[in-house]
């Protein structure tokens, strides 16, 4: 009988051993099983990992994807809740994919059968008590997650300009003053030079600083760290609230400043508390809460891209009004004055298409089906990915990986995510796009055009236009840019 092993073990469980001495215990004890039983072991699959998410189990998803191709004939495990005591559509996937394909659980206590029907009631019965206990886990986490705070304990990563410690016992921060100098450095520019949190950034790097989790500071990473309290010597907890959908979306909510708990941390403080509180005015004075509204400014918006990072341009509105189309990511190429652009791209099309222009009416294309539902999946894909990323930083404070895993898994993880994005780029750029014909009508498109709204403009310019690459080199003049414009394809009618 072909069978898998497979191994798992949280570490928030049997806290009596480590992770290699259990794992170690639990093979020996499967081996000498399957020995005395005439199992064939042909696929062993072991993870370190909580057992709650099915889709941040990557060792459980390559087992399922075994499992449906009929490589085994039964997965021998330590007991049922190994497979899983996560959500009852996480487990649900599981045994059914292991029913389905005939595949039997054996563990050294009992042989499941899932075709069995009593066998099957009992597995499900088991699969419940495990989804019990592991709420009863988590309440206790979160119960001493709350009281170390509550005592001035900080438990998530060190910000910059602290190192993790532990004092009597707690877990807390201890000042990294190579760091601490810089973190310093950042309000006082903030408060006493009137520096924007960009020119921080740029500062710092020129400096020589290196933040934790990036190659360089940003504007992000600067307002990040004018915001946290850590540097007075407060912990902060609760401002997001993470609400789950299914087995694989999250979806992070920010709390109002009434529901956080703040406390005094049994860290030392970097800061005066008074600088901290200058910066918050300042900060709260240059703040300018996003205006949502449904209406377009942009006339080429999404149409035009960067040739250098792929990245849609933006329209960025000068103090003195001025509208120019730039690239969002700082030093990446150069601007250019918004109507100027949307003066030469109508010419273009004017020297290609003529004038008036034919009116064009719409073909279904033939590939469109196709091509939603790899949309769909390239899109399912995505959010997998980003729930495992978001999932790493809770595995890493955890204790779940150490930093060298993070990094190897983040880095991956991201590579994957590029692909995936880059493959939905072209899926709706090149497969998924609409198909014209020529009508008999014509129209006298550009009066018609410089007539419209913004939003006007918009539309008729992405009835024609597939995308369009722009590039202008630094120092060049005003009028030196250079653009591809991919026209959409037409069909004689």
């Amino acid at each position: 009988m072909n069978t898998a092993m497979y191994l798992r073990k949280s570490r928030a469980e049997e806290l009596s051993d480590t992770v290699e001495e259990t794992l170690k215990r639990h093979r020996e004890i499967l081996t000498k099983y399957a020995i005395q039983n005439g199992l064939t072991i042909t696929g062993i699959y072991e993870e370190v990992i909580s057992g709650e998410s099915l889709y941040a189990r990557p060792k459980m998803l390559e087992l399922m994807e075994a499992v449906e191709q009929g490589q085994y004939d039964a997965v021998l495990c330590m007991d049922i809740d190994r497979l899983g005591r996560g959500t009852m559509s996480d487990q649900g996937i599981i045994l059914e994919t292991l029913k389905n394909a005939g595949v039997k659980i054996i563990t050294p206590r009992k042989i499941y059968d899932l075709n069995n029907e009593m066998d099957e009631t009992y597995t499900e019965f088991e699969t419940f008590l495990a989804r019990q206990e592991l709420k009863a886990i988590k309440r206790r986490m979160q119960r001493g997650i709350r009281k170390s705070i509550e005592e001035g304990g900080y438990l998530s990563n060190a910000p910059y300009g602290y190192r993790k410690t532990t004092q009597n016992k707690h877990p807390t921060l201890a000042v990294n003053e190579e760091e601490a100098r810089f973190v310093r450095l950042i309000f006082e520019l903030y408060v006493h030079q009137s520096m924007g949190c960009q020119q921080i950034a740029d500062t710092l790097n020129a400096l020589g600083a290196k933040p934790h989790r990036a190659a360089c500071f940003g504007r992000t990473s600067v307002l990040k760290i004018l915001k946290n309290q850590v540097y007075i010597g407060k912990i902060v907890w609760n401002q997001k609230s993470r609400i789950r959908h299914g087995s694989r979306e999250v979806i992070t909510i920010k709390n109002s400043e009434e529901n956080w708990t703040v406390v005094d941390g049994i860290h030392p403080p970097i800061l005066d508390p008074e600088l901290f509180r200058q910066a918050q005015a300042i900060r709260a004075s240059r703040s300018r809460p996003p205006v949502k509204s449904e209406k377009t400014e942009n006339p080429l918006a999404g149409l035009v891209y960067c040739a250098n990072c792929g990245t849609r341009m933006q329209r960025q509105i000068l103090p003195n009004g001025v509208q120019r189309l730039l690239c969002p990511r700082r030093g990446c190429m150069a601007s250019s004055s918004l109507p100027l652009v949307e003066k030469t791209v109508l010419n273009n099309l004017k020297a290609r298409l003529g004038e008036p222009v034919l009116l064009l009416e719409p073909l279904p294309s033939p590939r469109e089906t196709a091509d939603t539902s790899l949309l769909v999946s390239v899109e399912t894909q995505k959010r997998t990915v980003l729930h495992q990323l978001e999932t790493l930083h809770d595995l890493l404070e955890q204790g779940v990986y150490d930093t060298q895993t993070f990094l190897s898994r983040q880095n991956a993880l991201n590579q994957k995510l590029e692909e995936l994005k880059q493959l939905e780029f072209k899926l709706k750029s090149i497969s998924h796009i609409n198909y014209y014909k020529i009508s008999n009508k014509t129209i006298d498109f550009f009066s018609f055009y410089w007539n419209g709204s913004s939003l006007q403009k918009n539309r008729i310019l992405k009835a024609l236009i597939q995308k369009i690459i722009y590039r202008k080199q630094k120092g060049a003049p005003a009028s030196q840019f250079l653009l591809d414009i991919y026209l959409k394809p037409f069909y004689p009618s």
